[in-house]
This record gives C-alpha cells, sequence and structure tokens, in this order.
C-alpha cells in the first residue's frame, strides 16, 4: 500500500472518530474486523493525530487567522490535523510533501475553496517556521523544530 493510501485511510479514520466521537482505536479495531489489516502507516497517523491533538489544534489556532478550529468542516479539521503532524513529527516526510497530500485530500473530499485554504493555512504553519527541517543540523539530517 502507498504512504498516499494510508494517508487517506488515516483522513477517514481521523474524520469518523471526530464525527462520531469514538476514540480512533475503536475505529481502527472496526476497520480490521471489516477490511482486514491495516497499514502500519494509517495507524501511526491516526494514533499519532490522536495523540496530539490539543497541540496541534492550538498550532492551527495561531495559523488559521479568523478560522477556530471548531469552526472548520469537520473534513478540513481531519487533514489540516494530519499534515500538521506530518510536518511536525514524521521526519521523513518534507513539509511541501505533507501540504500538496492535504491539497489532494481536500480536492477529493471536501469543497470547491478548501484546496486553497488547505493550502493557505499550512503555507502559514510553515512560513511561522513550524515543521521545517532545520539547516545545517547535521548530514542527511531532516529535525523537525517547533516554533510557537
Amino acid at each position: 500500500m502507498s504512504r498516499r493510501t494510508a494517508r487517506k485511510n488515516a483522513f477517514l479514520a481521523l474524520y469518523q472518530s471526530d464525527v462520531i466521537g469514538r476514540p480512533v482505536a475503536e475505529i481502527l479495531e472496526r476497520w480490521r474486523e471489516y477490511r482486514g489489516d491495516i497499514y502500519a502507516y494509517t495507524e501511526r497517523l491516526a494514533r499519532g493525530v490522536e495523540g496530539e491533538k490539543e497541540a496541534l489544534d492550538a498550532l492551527l489556532g495561531e495559523v488559521a487567522v479568523g478560522w477556530p478550529v471548531h469552526r472548520m468542516s469537520a473534513i478540513d479539521r481531519a487533514i489540516l490535523r494530519l499534515a500538521l503532524y506530518e510536518m511536525l513529527h514524521v521526519e521523513d516526510v518534507p513539509a511541501e510533501v505533507a501540504t500538496g497530500e492535504a491539497m489532494e485530500l481536500a480536492k477529493g473530499f471536501s469543497g470547491e475553496e478548501a484546496p486553497q485554504f488547505v493550502g493557505g493555512v499550512l503555507r502559514g504553519a510553515r512560513e511561522a517556521g513550524l515543521g521545517v527541517a532545520e539547516e545545517g543540523s547535521g548530514e542527511g539530517s531532516d529535525r523537525r523544530v517547533w516554533y510557537g
């Protein structure tokens, strides 16, 4: 399974968890019952976002000027949380890739203006220094830095 598919499945689990108010673990378990094994990257992302949700929402609140997290659509909120998580916690996913993948999810699952919204929020996060690889931190290093 590709990372793109794993990312999409993580988004679906996160969206469902948000909408029905159930823990991600429960959503993933039901998924296993009906579909079989879950790609490890799907589970890593979904559980990671859930574990960092408060911090991710705080960051979203800072960079999504004029859009409190609770006012965002559940779809956009899940996409943004997922992308920010990848930007901040997955070392081998560059911020540009996380942003592009999030915009693709928004194209497929959200409204007409959602890709621009998602891209703008994530670009704002990158400009604020969130989830950006630190320059010169060692050969081959892609260490993440947290500003804020």
